[in-house]
Parts: structure tokens; C-alpha cells; sequence
């Protein structure tokens, strides 16, 4: 039986044209933004590596929303969107069942927006942008990012918010982006539901979790396997002070 890959995207099976290394090869372009313009990469050996992966079953676990996912040149079902916001079905409809558990666990915490509204209000526009992301009308997490991609600027916005997000909130940063997200919102929770599916079809099928991101570890260690791309976020975490690498 072939293996079931769920996959981070971004930073992971491709990435903007700055971070594709000179000896990346030809370039496939994987993503656009929303009026068209080019966004996502994957180099040769990235390439390779789908190739490889298109013998079983890809499964992208995304930050991306669904209509973020739409833009990439990649499987769109089934599929892990929003952080775990959204989950869609091998038809690529919408799963209601996990969509309903959602709502209950929401109406258990700080509501999203007032959260957002707290970490905003006043918050420069000129250096800032900042949005929520929602899904089939329930609001997920908040995403900051900088307008001169000043990763410092985010990392003293980091520290200023810790005193006013809500307690069991996560807090991810990763290069020029700052997100907040809820308790009842992970990866990991969609990822356990899912597998839990897959489990009881085959529980003998290997089940490989692909990530960039310290976020990502969530739901990678739910599956057999794990892949790290070695320059990565993740990758840097998992040597640091190893005595194994000098």
C-alpha cells in the first residue's frame, strides 16, 4: 500500500523566488497571489521529490485558507486548510462534521475577533498589515505581518503582546509572519481526526508528515514518519546543541 503524505506547502515543496538557492535548477512555478502574480517555486530536486510523493497520497496540512490553496498547483483534496480550520473531504467538500466540532470548541474561549481587535486597535498601518482568517463563517487566527519585513519589528510586537493575548493562545512566528491562534485551533487536531480516518481503512498504510516550521512538529509527530527540509526552521531547532553536528 502505498504511503499517505501529509504536507506542509510553503517553505516546504516550494517557496519564493529570494529563498530558491542559485543551483535550484528550473524553477516550476507552484503558486500565485491572488491577481495572478507569481508567488511560489519549487526548485528541480523539489520537484523530484513530488514526483516521488505522487505515487501515494498527498495531502496538503496548510496555513493557507481554501481559497489561498486554490493558487497552488498541487492535489486540493483532501486537504488541511487554515491551520487546521478547515478540513476537506476527498471530493473536496467541505468535512461538516469537523466544521461542527469547531464551532463548539470557539464558543469555549475568547472570541477570535475580539482578540484581534485588542492586538490591532492603534497599531501602525504604515509598518503593519494585519487580517483574520475565517472559514465557512467561523473566524480562526490572526495573522500580523511586516510592511518593510522587518522581522525584528515583529519579534518586539511578539514580546509587547504577551501580556494581552488570552492564556492557552499559541503564538507562531516564522520570518515576516505573526499569527495567533486560538486553543481549540492546530494542525495537530486535524491531523489526529484525519489519521484516525486513514487508521481505521488500513491501520498498516505508512503515514509520512512533511514540515518547515517548529508549528509544524505538532502534527508530524502524530504520523510514523517525519521530513524536515535540513535548512529550515524545524531543522534548526532539532540540532541546536546537538553534539552530533559541528
Amino acid at each position: 500500500m502505498s504511503p499517505i503524505y501529509l504536507t506542509d506547502l510553503d517553505d516546504t515543496l516550494f517557496q519564493t523566488i529570494p529563498k530558491c538557492p542559485a543551483n535550484g535548477g528550473d524553477l516550476r512555478l507552484m503558486s500565485t497571489l491572488a491577481d495572478g502574480t507569481p508567488s511560489g517555486y519549487a526548485t528541480q530536486m523539489q520537484q523530484n521529490l513530488m514526483a516521488w510523493m505522487s505515487k501515494g497520497l498527498v495531502v496538503p496540512v496548510t496555513a493557507r485558507g481554501r481559497d489561498v490553496l486554490a493558487r497552488v498547483d498541487i492535489t486540493q483534496a483532501p486537504a488541511i486548510c487554515s491551520n487546521g480550520g478547515c478540513i476537506l473531504d476527498d471530493m473536496g467538500e467541505l468535512d461538516h462534521a469537523w466544521h461542527d466540532h469547531l464551532i463548539q470548541q470557539s464558543a469555549t474561549t475568547d472570541p477570535v475577533l475580539r482578540v484581534y481587535q485588542a492586538l490591532t486597535d492603534g497599531l501602525c498601518t504604515t509598518a503593519f498589515r494585519h487580517w483574520s482568517v475565517e472559514e465557512n463563517g467561523l473566524d480562526l487566527y490572526i495573522v500580523i505581518k511586516s510592511n518593510l519585513h522587518d522581522e525584528d519589528a515583529l519579534v518586539a510586537l511578539e514580546r509587547e503582546f504577551q501580556t494581552v493575548i488570552p492564556t492557552g493562545w499559541r503564538c507562531h512566528r516564522n520570518g515576516n509572519n505573526l499569527a495567533y491562534l486560538p486553543p481549540w485551533l492546530n494542525k495537530r487536531h486535524a491531523v489526529r481526526y484525519l489519521i484516525n480516518h486513514y487508521r481505521n481503512i488500513d491501520p498498516s498504510r505508512p503515514i509520512l508528515g512533511l514540515g518547515d516550521s517548529v508549528s509544524d512538529a505538532g502534527f508530524m509527530d502524530l504520523c510514523d514518519f517525519a521530513m524536515i527540509p535540513t535548512g529550515s526552521q524545524l531543522w534548526s531547532s532539532v540540532i541546536r546543541d546537538n553534539a552530533w553536528v559541528d
